[in-house]
């Protein structure tokens, strides 16, 4: 299981996790993943969210219990909104689950898998085009909160046009270096992270796409390019 922080909310910018009364992660930071660790299958786990200087489960903020099947492997990313004002919008926060993570690629050494999460709060739905390789779309109208299943690539560098749901109008522009980045092999989270006003935000961090590792530890930005 690896979970990832992905909840822009000041008032959860470091949170423990703990699971089962037990702390299982200590201060982790907002845009930082766990690494892929075993954890017991069968059995309920109660995951709760605490603040980063919490001494016990019972400071939870958050709870909820899962029951996971044996051998596979599963994503939490947590995201939406904490506080009760400062945010517009706010949904709940939430521990939300993708239960067919992988930890490396399945096509090998010259692959790269996605898997893209939808994470901020304050964005529309809207749809991933990648211009710089293969002249399509990625991702179809995704919304805040929903993954897509993976995306096998060649590893390569790739651009990738944020636009809106109608496909119409970019949005933002990323360079994804994978190729750059080495990533041949792995497999990776790109989340849309942040808010695209932060002004209505609490001023907090600005929207962008971000890639968690399987190896865990802070989310690697995508550099932002200029929009065609």
């Amino acid at each position: 299981m690896q979970i990832i922080h992905n909840c822009a909310d000041a008032a959860a910018s470091t949170v423990d996790i703990w699971v089962n009364g037990a702390l299982f992660v200590d201060n982790v930071d907002f845009r930082t993943a766990t690494p892929f660790t075993e954890v017991p299958a069968g059995v309920p786990l109660v995951v709760d969210i605490a603040p980063g200087t919490s001494v016990s489960a019972s400071e939870s903020i958050f709870q909820q219990t899962f029951t996971l099947a044996a051998d596979g492997t599963y994503l939490l990313v947590a995201s939406g909104i904490v506080s009760a004002t400062g945010y517009s919008p706010a949904p709940p926060f939430t521990l939300a689950v993708y239960d067919m993570a992988q930890e490396t690629a399945a096509g090998g050494a010259s692959n790269t898998d996605l898997l893209v999460y939808h994470g901020s709060t304050d964005a529309p739905t809207v749809d991933v085009y990648e211009s710089g390789i293969l002249n399509s779309t990625a991702v179809d109208d995704i919304s805040c909160g929903e993954f897509t299943g993976y995306l096998a690539l060649p590893t390569d560098d790739y651009t990738l046009q944020v636009r809106d749901g109608a496909n119409s109008t970019i949005v933002a522009t990323y360079s994804a270096p994978l190729s750059t980045l080495g990533l041949g092999g792995a497999a990776i989270t790109v989340l849309a992270s942040g808010f695209l006003d932060p002004s209505v935000n609490s001023n907090g961090p600005a929207f962008g796409l971000y890639v968690a590792l399987a190896s865990g530890g802070a989310l690697v930005p995508l550099p932002a390019l200029a929009n065609p």
